[in-house]
């Protein structure tokens, strides 16, 4: 452990899985320019792989990154991240969760963790202080991520053993895996858990004994007593984020049959209302330290029904919209399932959502048949279908195994224009409703790891309650309503806000929930970043933030165009978004407006000082982030900005 630096742990933490080679080196390098957890990875990622790398090479390098207010007392701090050269898009993929494995390597003395090489044979790693070992993990492989966990804690007579890890997903090079911390939380999206598996990795364990500190303490427990003040009320933690429910169905932001509807029919609204199935089966709460909500998570245990018997932690929102919903599952109780299960084998819920929500809608259209399937029908609304698709898309068993490419790769194999019924951006698995909310659109379209809203898109617009006075003031913008979710006026600014607010949040370990994300009136950055000063020891102001953030945006943008060739196109809504209108509820008819987008997009890419006709960033951006040779580099393969 560092004695002289606050709030960081001191070290980054290299493991070679190759030749089993172990190295540290002072996290102080990169503080100043890249702030924490993915600010720091990205700048790893871009200074260290060559082009000629793929995501399964045994050069690509997995970074954990332990967010750098994690193991303090700041309000949501509980996150850590997972970064890497990603399977599903080809470029830069990073996924958050909230991880007690995330604050053992700080309490160990890792900020991060970066794994590179490949093991001749499946392994595990333990971290405890100083101590790391490469262990060998033979029996775990193979099995699902409970069953592992389970056995190594009988194994080391530790029942509070903390564990990521990867199921069978992962082993088998599932494009969408992704990894789990214990049993029930994923580092979502972006396919870290195949990279993970390509590297014969099984498990990491991480068990510290030191302490982090704050330069002064006085003034960061102040701010926390003062800013817990600013969650009285909320019942926010009552369901988690499935508390949008009612407002989705008002903003037709609820996905019914892969996207053809953004509403639940009427007559299934209340059957299926997600709320009323975690209140009836809800056994006690289940949080992480410092949350402000009290936590988003509730242990469940379904005493009726099809899935009697089960016991595990509620699902998000995610899995009821992108597999309950999607497939039009009238069961109530099936998201928990689903969730469940794709926990257990480590499978991305939107990879097997968009995969299946495509194959149903193919199958519903006669572009797929039983022949392709193996004899399965790929009918609306079967929970059994759904949950064997899953499993085989795990295995990579039969028709599971186009599937397991996710719905973009998918449609490629199969052709007969089935690329229309693919929901995705950028490859990535799309399960955001985007007609009908539009700085959620702009933000989940051009969000450099591929379709998803939490490096970007204004979420506030999609939950209930927020206040767009207060809006203006804290957004600064002079627009009637900044959270009009159908109006394309100061969005692209909004957007970018998000974009700096989410980097932070997601480099210094702050869980969004815990931000003006969801509601106006909690913290922003302002307060993070009186956080982070008082934690450091040094003044940072909300300008640093952006800066920082923008530095950091400008080179996923440059990272993304050494592996890959999005462009402007990449960064538009899905066809089907373009060209049909909503088809019923309460925003029947509204359509995304193509000229409209087009000038946002605009918009937006000027406020970024980025070429508007190739989306590129300009040599006079990057110069002016300290980025030169990042223009350099891009000048050499023709994609500087203009």
């Amino acid at each position: 452990m560092s004695e002289h630096l606050y709030a960081y742990a001191g070290k980054i933490l290299r493991v070679n899985l190759s030749n089993g080679e172990i190295s540290t080196e002072p996290t102080t390098k990169y503080i100043d320019d890249w702030l924490g957890s993915t600010g720091i990875a990205i700048k790893i990622l871009y200074d260290e792989l060559q082009p000629w790398v793929t995501p399964y090479d045994p050069m690509n390098k997995l970074i954990f990154g332990a967010g750098a207010l994690l193991g303090t007392p700041a309000i949501g701090a509980n996150k850590m991240s997972v970064s890497t050269l990603g399977p599903v898009t080809g470029g830069w993929a990073s996924g958050l969760s909230d991880s007690y494995v995330g604050l053992h390597l700080k309490y160990a003395g890792y900020d991060l963790l970066v794994i590179e090489g490949k093991a001749s044979t499946p392994v595990y790693l333990w971290i405890e202080d100083e101590r790391i070992e490469i262990r060998d993990a033979s029996r775990l492989w193979g099995k699902t991520t409970w069953d592992a966990l389970d056995l190594i804690r009988e194994e080391l007579n530790d029942p509070d053993l903390h564990a990521v890890s990867i199921g069978p997903a992962g082993e088998n090079l599932v494009r969408g895996a992704c990894i789990i911390q214990d049993k029930n939380r994923a580092f979502g999206r972006c396919g870290t858990g195949a990279v993970m598996g390509s590297k014969n990795l099984k498990m990491i364990i991480a068990k510290g004994s030191h302490a982090i500190k704050v330069a002064q303490p006085e003034r960061f427990m102040q701010a926390v007593k003062e800013y817990r003040k600013l969650y009285e009320g909320s019942n926010l933690g009552k369901y988690g984020t499935l508390h949008c429910y009612g407002r989705k169905q008002e903003i037709s932001g609820n996905n019914w049959k892969n996207f053809q509807e953004s509403s639940i029919p009427e007559e299934l609204f209340e059957k299926i209302d997600p709320r009323i199935t975690v209140k009836k089966y809800e056994i006690g709460p289940e949080s992480f330290p410092g949350c402000g909500v009290g936590g988003c998570g509730r242990r469940l245990h379904i005493t009726e029904g099809p899935y009697k018997g089960l016991k595990t932690t509620s699902n998000q929102w995610e899995t009821f919209s992108t597999i309950q919903t999607r497939l039009a599952i009238e069961e109530p109780t099936f998201m928990v399932k689903a969730n469940a299960l794709c926990n257990q084998l480590g499978l991305d819920v939107n990879l097997v959502g968009g995969a299946i929500g495509w194959a149903m809608e193919c199958y519903q259209r006669g572009i797929i048949t039983e022949k392709d399937t193996g004899g399965m029908k790929l009918e609306w609304g079967d929970a059994a279908v759904a949950l064997e698709l899953a499993e085989k898309i795990a295995y990579r068993k039969g028709f599971g195994n186009i599937l397991a490419e996710g719905c973009a790769k998918a449609a490629q194999i199969i052709g007969r224009d089935s690329d229309y019924y693919a929901m995705h951006i950028k490859g990535q698995d799309l399960y955001e409703v985007l007609r009908g909310s539009v700085g959620w659109c702009l933000g989940t379209a051009t969000s450099t790891r591929g379709g998803g809203h939490t490096t970007g898109a204004l979420i506030t617009e999609t939950f209930p309650n927020n206040d767009k006075e207060k809006a203006r003031k804290v957004f600064n913008i002079d627009v009637d309503d900044p959270l009009d979710a159908l109006s394309y006026e100061g969005k692209a600014q909004l957007v970018k806000y998000m974009e700096v607010s989410h980097r932070i949040n997601n480099s210094l370990g702050i869980c969004h929930y815990n931000t003006i994300s969801v509601d106006i009136n909690f913290i922003n950055l302002p307060h993070i970043a009186e956080f982070y000063s008082a934690a450091i020891g040094r003044e940072v102001s909300v300008d640093d933030f952006e800066e920082i953030a923008m530095r950091q945006l400008n080179l996923e943008k440059a990272f993304n165009l050494r592996f890959t060739d999005f462009a402007r196109a990449d960064d538009l809504p899905t066809p089907r978004d373009l060209a049909e209108p909503i088809p019923s509820g309460k925003l029947r008819g509204w359509r995304i407006d193509r000229a409209e987008y087009d000038r946002l997009l605009d918009e937006y890419y000027e406020l970024h000082g980025w070429d508007k006709e190739t989306s590129y960033p300009t040599r006079a951006t990057l110069e002016k982030l300290g980025l030169k040779q990042v223009a350099d580099d891009l000048e050499k393969i023709n994609k500087l900005g203009k």
